[in-house]
């Protein structure tokens, strides 16, 4: 694991060297290029671009696209973050260990915050600089862009806040985060793919079941550490799922077989890409990761 350790601290390093790059650069005049700055660069463990980056391990990607992706990712990511935070939302004064960005700046900013992170992403995708194929950089656009609306992540906000207070069946959960937390995490793994000149269907379709199996992992181990965590180690309000009578997998299945059902869907990832042999071992670390992680 060492070889991932180092390998890990390199590609977030480099992460946040791509995003500090492509952000706006401050303006005297408003308050907003410094709100989107701060909103972005406040700690992120970036997981989606850890993955892609892993993925790039396996199928050649140009660089620029790596970057753009990267970049696109992470914004629309944090855009999610500041507007859920709101007060018509979730309404948490933290994330990340910080102020969320409405309580650092302002409601009103903070919605110019994400409407801006979600326009720069797609920018970034639709620059004729990416150096792949046209047709497959109008199928990453789509994908996204799919992914953030009234079929994906935007959706899936909408169930959860229709189900709150509601005691909902099994598949109809994980409808639901497979709307609000995996299409996201699905989007950038298939963007990695799309942007190589090298992949094939099979690749492809390995990588769909992969990452669509890390979400649905991804979001149990938030619904735990959101039980578990301390605030000091979660780095926003911990207990809120229970507080507020959300429909989450603890509710619903208890500790231990969420922990079961998490881990079932940690042996699905890693047992799907077993074909690509060696090359997966990035890819195989991060489930691991992410199946393990603490905060």
């Amino acid at each position: 694991m060492n070889d991932f350790h180092d390998w890990l601290f390199q590609k977030q390093a480099f992460v946040e060297s791509v995003l500090e790059k492509n952000l706006p650069k401050a303006s005297d005049e408003t308050h907003l290029n410094e709100a989107i700055k701060y909103s972005v660069l406040n700690g992120g463990k970036r997981m989606r671009s850890l993955l892609v980056l892993a993925i790039a391990e396996i199928v050649e990607v140009p660089p620029i696209a790596i970057e753009n992706i990267i970049c696109a990712v992470e914004f629309i990511h944090a855009y999610s973050l500041v507007h859920d935070d709101m007060p018509c939302m979730d309404n948490d004064d933290l994330r990340r260990g910080k102020l969320s960005c409405h309580k650092k700046f302002s409601e009103s900013t903070a919605l110019l915050v994400g409407d801006s992170l979600q326009s720069i992403a797609f920018s970034l995708l639709s620059s004729p600089s990416l150096q792949i194929n046209p047709k497959n950089q109008l199928q990453i656009i789509h994908i996204l862009a799919n992914a953030i609306g009234v079929e994906g992540m935007a959706k899936g906000q909408a169930l959860d806040i229709d189900n709150t207070n509601k005691k909902i069946s099994l598949d109809k959960l994980k409808v639901m985060h497979q709307f609000k937390t995996g299409a996201l995490i699905n989007s950038a793994c298939l963007m990695a793919v799309l942007a190589s000149n090298n992949y094939d269907k099979k690749t492809l379709d390995i990588i769909d079941t992969y990452s669509k199996s890390i979400g649905l992992m991804f979001q149990i181990k938030d619904d735990i550490l959101d039980k578990e965590a301390s605030q000091e180690v979660l780095g926003k309000t911990p207990g809120k799922d229970e507080k507020y009578n959300k429909a989450t997998f603890l509710s619903l299945l208890g500790i231990t077989k969420s922990k079961e059902l998490a881990a079932t869907y940690y042996e699905e990832a890693v047992t799907v890409i077993k074909p690509f042999g060696d090359k997966a071992y990035y890819l195989a670390s991060m489930a691991e990761l992410i199946m393990t992680r603490s905060h």
